[in-house]
């Protein structure tokens, strides 16, 4: 059998929820939306990418606190008395209290993680379930994506989905089945109304400052609330030319 690659320094284990203690310095928070998102994540996906613990700091948790919390809420552990002690899987490193805080920062900076290529991220849009993969309405418009708005077609299906979800006798078989074609038939909808809109992307345009403050007195010379994330252009350019 060949040798790892070098590169790989750590190893897959299955440990005791108990035995693992999450870091007291971690800088990293998450907000309630944000939180919301990958709960549901975890629970339609599982846990996908893995939690890094260092031996050498008595399983000090690296990265993954988020996870870990919500895995927690999931399997209701009590973390002062142990009860519904689970089993996991992480990724289990032996490196020195220096090298643990700094891989702290590293596997948690979003300067280290890339950036989107926002052309290739719209193509993809019309394919999934853009709530499903964490995006909001927000990130839509910001890449040129205009779904500010839930569709009813999106909403049939979300409510058609959560029905079929749901148990069923053999009774329900024929319903279920037409139901599911319905489904199909407004899923596919959804995506040619998705592609007809990604079409006209480019007419989003993202303008940046260099501080708050800044962007504040623009807003405010406008009319607009300094914490507006978006603007209609057409009405800008409007009071623009009552003003000049």
């Amino acid at each position: 059998m060949e040798e790892l690659n070098k590169y790989f320094q750590s190893e897959t284990v299955e440990l005791w929820r108990s035995e693992i203690k999450p870091s007291d310095y971690n800088p990293r928070t998450i907000s309630p939306e944000a939180r919301k998102q990958l709960k549901k994540s975890v629970k339609r996906y599982g846990v996908v990418g893995g939690m890094v613990v260092n031996a050498q700091t008595h399983n000090t948790l690296v990265s993954g606190h988020q996870k870990l919390s919500i895995l927690d809420e999931l399997n209701k552990y009590n973390p002062e008395t142990h009860e519904n002690d689970y089993r996991l899987k992480v990724e289990l490193i032996n490196v020195d209290l220096k090298t643990e805080k700094q891989l702290n920062i590293m596997l948690n900076n979003p300067n280290s993680q890339g950036t989107w290529d926002y052309d290739a991220l719209r193509e993809m849009i019309p394919d999934i379930d853009y709530k499903d993969a964490g995006l909001t309405d927000e990130d839509l418009a910001l890449i040129g994506v205009d779904f500010t708005m839930q569709t009813e077609g999106e909403s049939y299906l979300a409510d058609a989905l959560e029905e079929l979800s749901a148990p069923i006798n053999d009774k329900k078989q024929i319903e279920k089945e037409a139901r599911m074609e319905d489904v199909r038939e407004m899923k596919q909808q959804i995506r040619d109304e998705a592609e007809n809109k990604a079409k006209d992307m480019g007419s989003y345009v993202m303008v940046n400052f260099q501080s708050y403050a800044e962007k504040e007195n623009f807003m405010l010379r406008f009319g607009y609330n300094p914490d507006d994330k978006f603007i209609q252009g057409e009405y800008l350019v409007k009071l623009i030319d009552e003003l000049s």
